[in-house]
């Protein structure tokens, strides 16, 4: 499996997993590429050797120097199970830390497994809103 930064030839397949990972609260395919122009080597894919992409990672900086977010990670259902969220997540941190990058955010369900993959990474829970994206849609921050 080959982790690497995104191209344009990637657009189409990254909108489909964003839709099958995330449905209604996925990012809207245009944003996929402006984040390519903007920050391609913090948006990253695994590419199998045959198929379509099996995940991604999304980070970004913030207003504050030394901080980013990682907005988004996710991994097509045929991939679970098997590191690659963990790896996508390592490599991203990987670079964010060699970007200077001291304090990383991000927000996670409640009830979402990868929670578990985030503390293992080092994030620790700093928070919690409860209507982060509306009315039912808590969200828990962690930080690095």
């Amino acid at each position: 499996m080959l982790i690497r930064s995104v191209n344009i030839q990637d657009m189409a397949g990254l909108y489909a997993l964003e839709c099958n990972a995330f449905g209604d609260h996925c990012f809207p395919d245009f944003f996929f590429r402006q984040a390519l122009d903007m920050w391609p080597s913090l948006l990253l894919v695994a590419e199998p050797d045959a198929g379509a992409l099996a995940g991604y990672v999304l980070a970004v900086p913030s207003d504050q120097a030394d901080e980013a977010w990682i907005l988004s990670l996710a991994v097509n259902a045929d991939f679970r199970g098997q590191g690659l969220g963990r790896r996508l997540l390592a490599d991203v941190l990987a670079i964010l830390e060699a970007k200077g990058f001291t304090h990383i955010k991000l927000t996670v369900h409640p009830d979402n497994p990868a929670r578990q993959l985030y503390a293992d990474l080092g994030f620790r829970e700093a928070g919690f809103e409860e209507a982060h994206f509306g009315q039912g849609e808590p969200r828990v921050l962690m930080v690095r």
